[in-house]
């Protein structure tokens, strides 16, 4: 099942581990948004329990949105922007 994921993080350390989790788990399609396939019940329920690990539920919200087949088939995307994963590098002079 696809799940959209969400999410408002107040810290960067933890926005930055949060969106790393998600990474592994589907595309980043905007800044805080990722659709992920996961296959259980036990998997979303797993990744749900990483997320609480890593986040503070008094500052911290992610959402998480199941889409059955028929949902996931009739997302429409208006516009073509695309977000493209920040890479660190170094520059050697």
């Amino acid at each position: 099942m696809r799940y959209v994921i969400t999410y408002d993080i107040a810290d960067d350390r933890r926005r930055e581990d949060v969106a790393t989790l998600l990474s592994g788990y589907g595309p980043r399609v905007q800044l805080s948004v990722f659709e992920c396939d996961l296959r259980t019940r036990r998997e979303a329920g797993a990744l749900q329990a990483k997320l609480r690990e890593i986040i503070d539920p008094v500052e911290d919200q992610v959402r998480v949105y199941p889409l059955d087949d028929r949902a996931a088939r009739h997302v429409t995307v208006i516009g073509a922007r695309t977000i493209e994963e920040r890479q660190d590098f170094w520059i050697i002079t």
